[in-house]
């Protein structure tokens, strides 16, 4: 076993104290390189800097510092508010002297299923039976689950070719990022996004070629499968993450934004985004659907042909388990052709904060176009057909 283990403990640097006990133990048997951390702050900013790490020991009880001093005056500080708001794709192992409070603690565990632990800290604990148990632990969950390791890989994969790329276009030309964004600021398209796009692309291309990761990603498949309840909802929820992105309510206009209207109707923004923002007080262009007709039209579909979702027929198009409403995933939507381009200003429908991700979004415009665009030709005879097929 190898990796990075985060130890943020107010007493890790004081001697002669359990906290620093451990960490020195971890240190002398060398099979984890641990991070010391001594206050929130600074732990705070450390959780979205390292993106692989196996564990998180935690102290629950930080006192708080003013103006450099220690206050005996003032109540501990918790990691409560950080454990809610970050996302921490690890073990966690909380440490405390006092009873958590239990609402609080049954709230973790739900937010961090079967990988929270809640320890009792004391000054008797057995240093090598706390260290060996969190080793156990962090080999078991490995053992059980085995596809965790596909996201460390990926973590260092992506590490690993950022700081390559960064290096190469640096060396190429010190003003790329000034560079790419000027030259799409003045073709008209989101500059900041086009930015981000070139380099995201780029890093697809480097690591898809990542040796570790190509093979971790053939073991992880090979793996026994996990047992899931509701895997129908289970893989129509995993879906409805691939096909589409929550967004956050400073994210730019971009192509694929879903919009609702009145009467009913929603919108994917169809308008390209070098368009965009020429467009910010006129008319952009939007495919629409109504729930209503398309819960009609798979009425009409269910339990007869389930090929629709191939997107066979060319006047419509497929999208599965769209975002209505929060945790529901099993409702598709039906874009009829013929009638789903509206014009409409931006400012006539409300966000519902998700967009149609890449390359659905790609898709559906290239159907639609084909649609559009598409020439008759006579048929050919029959008789034709059949002398070809002699």
């Amino acid at each position: 076993m190898h990796g990075v283990i985060l130890f943020a403990d107010d007493n890790i640097f004081d001697s002669n104290t359990t906290e620093n006990e451990l960490f020195q133990y971890f240190n002398s048997v060398g099979k984890f390189a641990v991070l010391p951390i001594d206050n929130l702050t600074t732990l705070e900013k450390t959780i979205p800097s390292i993106s692989t790490y196996k564990a998180l020991i935690l102290d629950w009880n930080f006192k708080r510092d003013i103006d450099g001093e220690d206050s005996v005056e003032t109540p501990d500080e918790t990691p409560y508010e950080l454990l809610k708001s970050s996302t921490i794709y690890s073990l966690v192992y909380v440490y405390s002297q006092e009873e958590i409070d239990p609402e609080i603690q049954k709230e973790l565990e739900n937010s961090y299923p079967d990988k929270i632990f809640f320890q009792k800290k004391s000054s008797t604990n057995n240093i090598q039976q706390e260290y060996e148990k969190i080793e156990r632990d962090i080999e078991q969950l490995e053992q059980q689950n085995k596809h965790l390791a596909v996201p460390f890989v990926w973590s260092q994969a992506i590490n690993q070719s950022t700081q390559s790329i960064f290096s190469e276009l640096e060396q190429a030309d010190p003003n790329w990022i000034r560079e790419i964004y000027q030259t799409s600021e003045k073709d008209g398209a989101e500059p900041k996004a086009e930015v981000i796009g070139v380099f995201q692309n780029l890093l697809n291309e480097s690591i898809i070629q990542n040796k570790s990761l190509l093979e971790t990603l053939s073991n992880c498949v090979t793996a026994p499968e996990i047992a899931v309840s509701e895997k129908e909802k289970s893989l129509a929820k995993l879906y409805q993450r691939i096909y589409y992105t929550k967004l956050i309510d400073s994210a730019p206009i971009m192509t694929g934004d879903i919009f609702k209207f009145e009467g009913g109707k929603y919108g994917i923004l169809f308008t390209p985004e070098c368009d965009i923002a020429k467009k910010k007080d006129g008319l952009l262009e939007f495919l629409t659907f109504d729930k209503t007709e398309s819960d009609n039209y798979f009425t009409s579909k269910r339990k007869k042909d389930d090929s629709i979702f191939n997107n066979k027929e060319i006047k419509n198009h497929i999208l599965p388990s769209f975002p209505f409403d929060e945790n529901v995933y099993q409702s598709p939507v039906c874009i009829s052709f013929s009638n789903a381009l509206i014009l409409k200003t931006q400012v006539e429908g409300n966000p519902l904060m998700y967009k149609l991700n890449a390359p659905y979004i790609h898709q559906l415009r290239q159907r639609y176009l084909s649609y559009m665009g598409r020439i008759g030709v006579p048929a050919i005879p029959q008789s034709l057909r059949g002398y070809n097929l002699k």
